[in-house]
């Protein structure tokens, strides 16, 4: 079995370590974090250091890295350490809880994590480095653009589109056809029955746009 880096130790990581060691396809797990010291753990897993350990990880032979740092907004960090670790020669598998459900027929990118209970359904294409979070469901033929987080609960109908970097909030839903723009949040307990423009918030059922940021 391959050895992997978390890059980021927070609450997320906790999640994305647990799905790792149910499915039994990792050796050992490092962690990178600057705000942990290096020999902490967590679940048995080893703290490396921080970000800068990563070259002398991968001249190690530990070819795989998956971030672990949470998205509640569109900060753009998620995406800045995918590109640097890929700079650096890490690959990154899909990490896969055993109890999410994800059709054969469905189009993964790489990097994603599918957690607990979560359904990724036929002809739904996902992109990279996407967070599909505990109990959501994105159904068929719907479209997920890399960078997304389809958060705890979210139902994503069938043919939906989500852009890159947007925020489907816990327990959302995006109903059959609604197209969420890039870098737009839709919050928690929201209902999107039309489309949602790139760079907003919007809340509500229905969900109503709150504010825009460009």
């Amino acid at each position: 079995m391959e050895n992997i880096v978390m890059l980021g130790g927070g609450g997320h990581c906790k999640s994305v370590i647990d799905a790792a060691l149910r499915s039994k396809k990792f050796g050992k797990i490092y962690i990178t974090d600057v705000n942990l010291k290096p020999g902490d753990n967590i679940f048995g897993c080893e703290v490396a250091g921080t970000d800068d350990v990563l070259p002398k990880l991968l001249a190690d032979g530990v070819k795989n890295a998956f971030i672990t740092v949470g998205f509640v907004k569109p900060s753009g960090l998620r995406s800045k350490l995918f590109f640097m670790a890929k700079d650096i020669g890490f690959s990154f598998p899909n990490i896969i809880d055993p109890s999410a459900v994800v059709s054969e027929h469905a189009t993964l990118g790489t990097g994603i994590f599918v957690g607990k209970n979560a359904v990724i359904n036929a002809g739904a294409r996902i992109g990279d480095n996407v967070i599909i979070n505990t109990g959501a469901i994105v159904d068929h033929d719907s479209v997920v653009g890399d960078f997304a987080h389809i958060a705890v609960g979210t139902k994503v109908c069938g043919e939906a589109k989500i852009g890159a970097n947007a925020l489907i909030g816990a327990g959302a839903t995006v109903l059959q056809g609604v197209k969420i723009g890039n870098d737009a949040i839709i919050g928690a307990g929201s209902v999107a029955l039309k489309d949602i423009g790139a760079s907003c918030t919007a809340v509500g059922a229905p969900a109503r746009i709150l504010r825009r940021w460009n």
